[in-house]
């Protein structure tokens, strides 16, 4: 035997990766809710808002700036380290080409490390993690759907507001959508 012929190599490396994804949400939301069940001790915050993607939407040329929204819990590990798991899903878009109508949605799935700098009210922090981006287009009437896997890498502040809550703005780039992504809304302490 000369060698190794691989009759549906490209259908055996898409199932392949297929799972490697579904294995890594299951992992990631299994790892937040392990934090969220053990985050007695820890100060916890929640909040939400409005995300801009710089292509978040599709138009005639391409891709463009979407608009969506933004929820997310963050926990405390220690004074100046966080783990922040959130959701930010993008508006619907559509744009008709050449006569055919195509629709685009967009959604991700983001588990980030925050890091804490300086001991101000302000509260200035830099991000790492991982990023599931979800999209789905529709041409006439056929629909597809994927899902990337990367990572974010970014800064952002809370601006106390009084009782608890404080103004949150955030910007990073998210490579599964290979874009920069902007936050802004509001965060609440819930406890610790």
């Amino acid at each position: 035997m000369d060698g190794f012929e691989c009759i549906n190599c490209d259908s055996l490396k898409t199932n392949i990766i297929n799972h490697m994804k579904k294995l890594l949400l299951t992992t990631a939301l299994i790892a937040v809710f392990g934090f969220a069940a053990t985050a007695q001790e820890g100060e916890m915050r929640v909040g939400g808002g409005l995300a801009l993607g710089t292509k978040a939407a599709v138009d005639e040329s391409g891709s463009k700036a979407g608009i969506g929204i933004n929820i997310g819990g963050e926990y405390f590990v220690s004074d100046v380290i966080s783990v922040a798991p959130s959701f930010t899903y993008f508006f619907p878009s559509k744009v008709t080409f050449f006569g055919t109508e195509i629709k685009s949605q967009g959604s991700s799935i983001n588990l980030d490390g925050r890091y804490y700098f300086g001991d101000s009210d302000v509260q200035l922090y830099g991000l790492a993690g991982i990023g599931i981006g979800l999209a789905t287009a529709k041409v006439g009437g056929e629909s597809e759907s994927d899902s990337e896997v990367g990572l974010n890498l970014g800064i952002g502040m809370n601006y106390p507001l009084g009782d608890g809550m404080f103004l949150n703005g955030q910007a990073k780039y998210n490579t599964p959508f290979e874009q920069l992504v902007i936050n802004a809304g509001v965060v609440f302490n819930i406890g610790g």
